[in-house]
């Protein structure tokens, strides 16, 4: 297996309740990466199909968020 990449990722501060249910984020994306939900909704509600870099974001939040998250349960598991 490679070494892990050494890039550090600064997620986004988690929205409030308020503003998670003004935008009607669903629970399930209710997590670190619910900042770039919210960023993409509001993309989307101007009307204009230049969205994907707003997108691509927010899924990178989520694939950092999800491999952070089987590096600590493999460690815990061994």
């Amino acid at each position: 297996m490679t070494a892990a990449h050494s890039e550090k990722y600064e997620y986004p501060a988690i929205p409030s309740v308020e503003e998670l249910d003004e935008h009607k984020v669903p629970f399930i994306h209710r997590d670190k990466c619910a900042a770039h939900l919210i960023n993409y909704y509001k993309c989307l509600d101007k009307g204009t199909s230049y969205c994907s870099a707003t997108k691509d974001e927010f899924y990178k939040c989520q694939y950092l968020a999800l491999k952070e998250r089987l590096e600590n349960h493999t460690k815990q598991t061994q």
